[in-house]
This record gives C-alpha cells, sequence and structure tokens, in this order.
C-alpha cells in the first residue's frame, strides 16, 4: 500500500504519502502502481468530461479537461517535456544537451513543443463522441505511466551526477513493467475489446522508437525525458484512437 501511496503522491499532487522520506527500493517498488495512478488520474478526468457535459459545454469543457489535467499532475511531465525538447532539439553534442535540460529556463523549442503537445491532446479529443472521451480519457494516463515504467526499467541514467530519474536505482530485468502492464491491459480488453490492444501496440511501437532515439542522442534516458514520454505517449494514444475509430467505422 505504501508504494501505491508514493506512485501517486509523486504523479499527482494528491500527498497522500505525507512527508515520508522515499528511498531507492520504495522509489522503485512504486513503479507497479504507476498506470494504476494513471487510471486514477484518468477517473478524475472522467468526472471533469461528466460534469461538462452536464453543463453543455462543448469545446470549452475540453478546454476545461486539459487544464484539470495540468492541475492534476502539477505540471510535472509538461516541465520535463520542455526541457527534453530544448535540450534533444538543440543540435549541440550530448553534454551539451544535458546542460540545456538541466536549465530552469524554458526556450523557444520548449515552448513551441508545449503548444504543440496542447493544441493536439484538445483538438484530438473535441472530435470523440462523449462515451469514447470517457474511456479516452480514463485509459490515456495509464498509457503514459507506462511508457514511464519502460522507460525506467530498459535504458540507463544519462546523467553521471544526481537526478530525480536516478532516485529509483538500477532496476533490472523486465518484472517490474510486466507486472505494472497488467491493470492497463485488463482495463483495455474490458473497455476496448482487440481494437484497444491494436491501438495499444502501436501506441508502444511509435513510443519504444522515440525512446530508442532519445537515448541514443543523451547516451540514456533522464527524469525530463521520463516525463516527456509519458506526455507524448499520452498524445499519441488519443491521435492513435481517433484515427483507428475512424477506419474501423469505414470497414
Amino acid at each position: 500500500m505504501s508504494s501505491l501511496l508514493l506512485a501517486i503522491s509523486f504523479l499527482t499532487i494528491i500527498p497522500v504519502y505525507r512527508n515520508r522520506t522515499a528511498r531507492e527500493e520504495d522509489m522503485a517498488n512504486s513503479l507497479y502502481y504507476y498506470p494504476l495512478t494513471g487510471l486514477l488520474i484518468g477517473t478524475l478526468l472522467v468526472s471533469a468530461a461528466y460534469l461538462s457535459e452536464l453543463l453543455f459545454l462543448g469545446w470549452a469543457g475540453d478546454a476545461i479537461i486539459i487544464v484539470v489535467w495540468i492541475i492534476i499532475t502539477g505540471a510535472l511531465h509538461l516541465d520535463g517535456l520542455m526541457d527534453s525538447a530544448d535540450g534533444l532539439f538543440s543540435g549541440r553534442d550530448r553534454e551539451r544537451k544535458l546542460e540545456i535540460m538541466r536549465d530552469s529556463r524554458v526556450g523557444a523549442m520548449g515552448v513551441i513543443t508545449l503548444v504543440a503537445i496542447i493544441f493536439l491532446k484538445f483538438t484530438f479529443l473535441t472530435t470523440l463522441a462523449y462515451t469514447d472521451k470517457l474511456w479516452v480519457l480514463l485509459i490515456s494516463p495509464a498509457v503514459g505511466r507506462w511508457a514511464m515504467v519502460y522507460a525506467i526499467s530498459c535504458f540507463t541514467y544519462a546523467r553521471s551526477g544526481p537526478g530525480l530519474g536516478k532516485s529509483f536505482g538500477n532496476i533490472n530485468g523486465p518484472g517490474k513493467i510486466l507486472v505494472a502492464s497488467i491493470p492497463l491491459l485488463a482495463t483495455i480488453i474490458l473497455l476496448m475489446n482487440w481494437e484497444g490492444i491494436f491501438i495499444l501496440s502501436l501506441t508502444a511501437a511509435i513510443v519504444l522508437m522515440i525512446a530508442r532515439w532519445m537515448a541514443g542522442s543523451l547516451g540514456g534516458l533522464t527524469g525530463d525525458t521520463y516525463g516527456a514520454l509519458c506526455e507524448v505517449t499520452e498524445t499519441l494514444f488519443i491521435m492513435i484512437t481517433v484515427i483507428a475509430m475512424t477506419l474501423f467505422a469505414g470497414i
């Protein structure tokens, strides 16, 4: 239970872990519950969508959902997205990219990437029917946090010095990502059937390529790139769902 509470406290603004100090082992064990925490975030987003539908807010309701999404997560992953974009798209060498990512100031590429991600999430959400939007909002945060578990478990840490991403310690083997996948897969099969597995597989394949590109550019991954992958994965899942549903409807 403490590992679940730590995952919730780390990934959201809900302070259920209180002021306890987490060890590397605790942080590593909390990875089991990342997708489950994503489902909790999704449940809050579904609640926001329900209220928006109740008030007939239309696109304004989708904008509110995006704002609630940002507030719930404390913009933690968006911050990582901006820092990662500034470094990865700088055209500099590996060490300089890592320095840029550590800089608290946000550059042009970070702002552009932030706007693009939020715009894509919003516009693709507006195309979904209300009932479809509910399960997409429930599942996409879980898929994003599954991508974080994959990144932490399967790639080396890029920095030699301290960093937030290093707090998970050295993780060996696929155990954590396999266990973490169970609630995600169960939810997708329950709500989306075989179409959901197809959408998840396609999303995962693209995310794996992006993660490999990031790791190749930086010599590994960092805490910032974990957050960036989460945001990119959420957005890809929504986009691929909309496109796939359009294609399925035409078959």
